[in-house]
Formats: C-alpha cells, structure tokens, sequence
C-alpha cells in the first residue's frame, strides 16, 4: 500500500491531522509506505513510477482533500486507453481535505481516529470515470478524468474563489468550512451572472442561460450540498441538473434546498440523465472537476463505464 499524502490540504493542517493515524494505520497495514510529495507535479511522478513498477501497489492511497484523489486519478488513468495504468491497483483514500466529498456517505465505521478512509482493496467495486475532453483558452485539447462531479457556472466559480481564498474566508476556511463555503457562496452571488452555454446530450439540447449546470457521478459537492437525484457510481450515465438562470434571492433559496437535499421540485430544476454531455459556453469560463478548475472553451464529458477499481470503506 502506497499512501501519497499532501500536507498541504485543508489549510496546512492535513499533516499534523495525519500524523496520530499514520501509527493506528500502519499497525493495520504493514505493508504500508508514504510518499509527501513536494507539488502537484512530483506527486504525478510518484504515483507514475509506482504503477509503472513490475510489482505495482494493491492499493494507491490518496490522503488529502477532493483534489488529492483527483491528482492521483490522473496520474493513474492512460490517456491512451482510457484504462488505468495498473489495472490491479486499487485507488483508496484517506480524508484529510476541507470537504471530502469522495468519502460520502460516511458510516461511523468507515472513520479512523475520527478521519473518514477508503482503505478495503478485499471489498473494492469497478466504479465509473468521468472523462473530460477539453479544449482550453489557449487553444490546445486536453482530457482530464473526474470520479465525483463536473460543473460550469456558479460553482466553478465559487471553487475557484474557494481553493484561492484570502483574507476572511481564508480565515474561516481552517477553522469552518461550512462558514466558508457559505461566506464564498454569497460573494459569489453577488458578483455572477447568468451563463449562455449550450448543453447537448444524446437526444436532447438546453439552450437558455444558466446559473449552473452539475454533471455528476456523485449527489455530494461543495461541502454539505447534495442532490436528490438518482445517479450512482457505477450506473453508466451521468445525472445532467441544471440551475435554471434566476435572481440572487431565488439562488439562495436553491441553495439552502441543496443543503436539505432538495432540488428536483424547485422551479429552477432541470433534470437530465445521459452517458455524454457536450457544454459550449459563449466565453472561455472555469470548468470544475473534482473541485479543480480548467479554464476552457468548451468540453465533452463522457462516462466510462465500471474501469477503475475503488476500495471500500
């Protein structure tokens, strides 16, 4: 088992978090090995050498935040074969981020020292990738791999505020979460406009402006919001909600209903379910991906079906 951990997630608190569990977690595993990688590019060359090896690990462990088990996604999927680059390696995680939206659902019995983990390679499902295809501000073509959820409009944007937060919400980020997400949620009300994108499936077209449009593999995002949709990880298809275009007022209320778990009855809600979705915003905006933000022009995002395997909790 390797665990590639970043210490910097959740505020720089993920190392000291880390620190009493690595002891409880090593009695457990005795195979276990960590790597604290200095960057985002030297944890990509972590985990490539790691599956690249003649005996690579049973388990590739993520410990950090949302965008730490997106890095060790793609740094394990091959853009070549849209397959994993060991297809034995199991992808597990151990939450020490500011949301851990992988994670949920968390039963008491998937936490450790009161940290949720993913850690059960005997009990691992095949679950679904997303698979973004993306054609960048700057021109060139990209394909980034997703596992929880894509999004365009509101809250890309509030991500993108989010994962740069300064200042107040910087502040309230190590200390609630949920106060800064909620503090970067009204900030970025205030500010956002409605979108122009065409949003195209497989039989079907949404072209009036939107607040958001959510492309999930996952109903959990951004903290406590989630959806009431149907959507599963391993069902082949996406749920496509989209935020209708609305006033602040309204989008709050929208909001506050995602933090019940309700969305399909609201006015603004408009439900999709496709295995592919092609977004084309009128302006290169942020597409969000786990949390992480490319700035693109467009972006096809298309399921593959049951080709990674996720431990259990």
């Amino acid at each position: 088992m390797l665990v590639v951990l970043n210490p910097r997630s959740n505020a720089g608190t993920a190392l000291r978090r880390w620190q009493p569990l690595e002891s409880l977690l090593s009695e457990r595993y005795t195979d276990m090995s960590v790597e604290l990688p200095t960057g985002a590019e030297h944890a990509i060359e972590v985990v490539r050498a790691a599956v690249d090896r003649p005996d690579p690990p049973s388990v590739l462990v993520a410990a950090g935040g949302d965008g730490m088990v997106n890095l060790v996604l793609n740094a394990l999927m091959d853009p070549a074969t849209d397959r994993p680059r060991a297809a034995e390696s199991a992808l597990g995680a151990v939450g020490l981020g500011s949301s851990n939206d992988f994670h949920k659902p968390v039963p008491p019995s998937a936490r450790v020292g009161g940290i949720p983990v993913r850690l059960d390679a005997a009990r691992a499902d095949l679950v679904d990738v997303g698979k973004a295809s993306v054609l960048l501000s700057d021109g060139t073509h990209a394909v980034r791999y997703f596992l929880l959820n894509a999004s365009m409009g509101l809250v890309a944007a509030g991500n993108h505020s989010f994962n740069h937060a300064t200042g107040v919400v910087g502040w309230l980020k190590s200390r609630s979460v949920e106060a800064a997400i909620l503090a970067t949620a009204l900030t970025t009300i205030a500010t956002h406009r409605p979108l122009p994108v065409a949003v195209r499936g497989g039989d079907w077209i949404h072209t009036a402006p939107i607040t958001n449009i959510g492309v999930l593999k996952s109903v959990h995002f951004a903290g406590g919001m989630h959806y009431d949709t149907a959507v599963t990880r391993s069902d082949g298809q996406f749920d496509v909600n989209i935020w209708s275009a609305a006033g602040r007022l309204r989008t709050l209320g929208l909001i506050a209903g995602l933090y019940a778990g309700r969305f399909r009855r609201s006015r603004l809600a408009a439900c999709y379910r496709d295995a592919a979705v092609e977004l084309r915003p009128d302006r290169p905006v942020p597409l969000e991906l786990d949390g992480e933000i490319t700035m693109v022009e467009s972006a096809r995002l298309e399921v593959l079906p049951r080709v990674l395997k996720v431990c259990a909790a």
